[in-house]
């Protein structure tokens, strides 16, 4: 962990090389002696007077008081468990981050899309876990409840207060919509963050919370593929399909163990069958066999008939 004194002596140093400024110049502009100046830069010193360094930091230039550290925000839900298969698909995420011709001339978007229960969301955060680290700025998460119908979609202008909160905006919240994407888009420049917007109803809702410079990346999940977004913004669309029947054997094994699979073979492929390859059917008997561990996984499959 960094420490005061690591930070006050990492700040002078900065601030003296940006005023090309040797340590003996700096020394015989302040009246300290050289051997102070190197201990405090490098952090030899533990307790230094006050009065040195209010010295150093008005002939620096430096703020009486340093700036309080940023806040990195980490907004993830937590990751589901017994994630499995999606490999094209992750694949497709890594290289949008690592490579190709827009990296460093415009925000990345990527849009995945597919029906309910698919597994959109598993998809967004276990990528976003797994590459959080390369986002030196940190990460963002909005829920925006497009396909919620017990209530209506979270309006851009609600889902930029959470944003410009969670960045730890100063001065406040502006009241309307375009000043709060103005806002946002002007503290993200120079950023390096992932902004993961989950459950969009239509482009509509998503175009105001894309940043307005390159640096970030953008992963959106819809039931709606977004076709406002890939010919406007030019995102890059991502289908999230069935599961293959290995994949979602590896799902129920994940949930449910491997042992009590093989020993009911045909059960389980009749489980399968029936679920279809989506993700959430699986999960919903696998959760009913977890909770009744000596319930058949055949009377399992005869109840799904």
């Amino acid at each position: 962990m960094i420490g005061y004194m690591d930070t006050l002596g990492d700040e002078i140093a900065t601030a003296r090389r940006r005023a090309n400024l040797t340590q003996e110049e700096l020394a015989a502009r302040t009246g300290l002696s050289v051997r102070s100046i190197r201990n405090l830069e490098s952090s030899r010193v533990t307790r230094p007077r006050p009065a040195t360094v209010r010295l150093l930091r008005d002939v620096l230039g430096l703020p009486a008081h340093p700036a309080p550290a940023r806040i990195r925000p980490m907004q993830l839900p937590l990751e589901i468990p017994g994630f499995t298969g999606r490999s094209a698909q992750l694949r497709q995420l890594d290289r949008l981050l690592d490579g190709g011709p827009r990296r460093m001339s415009s925000v990345v978007v990527c849009v995945l899309s597919g029906r309910s229960g698919i597994g959109k969301t598993a998809l967004a955060l276990r990528w976003a876990h797994r590459s959080a680290a390369r986002f030196v700025d940190g990460v963002l998460h909005v829920q925006l409840g497009g396909s919620d119908s017990r209530r209506p979609a979270v309006a851009p202008a609600e889902a930029l207060a959470g944003l410009i909160e969670a960045l730890d905006v100063p001065g406040g919240i502006p009241c309307g919509p375009a000043a709060r994407t103005g806002l946002y888009r002007s503290v993200l420049a120079g950023r390096r963050m992932l902004i993961v917007l989950d459950d969009a109803r239509d482009a509509e809702q998503v175009r105001p919370l894309l940043p307005g410079v390159p640096g970030c990346m953008v992963v959106v999940t819809s039931r709606d593929r977004l076709t406002g977004l890939v010919v406007g913004e030019a995102a890059r669309p991502v289908v999230v399909d069935e599961l293959a029947a290995g994949e979602a054997w590896e799902l129920l094994a994940a949930r449910l163990g491997e042992r009590r699979l093989t020993a009911e073979r045909e059960a389980v492929r009749q489980i399968i069958a029936h679920c279809a390859g989506v993700p959430r059917a699986l999960a919903v008997v696998a959760a009913r066999a977890a909770v009744a561990p000596r319930l058949p996984l055949a009377e399992v499959a005869r109840q799904l008939r």
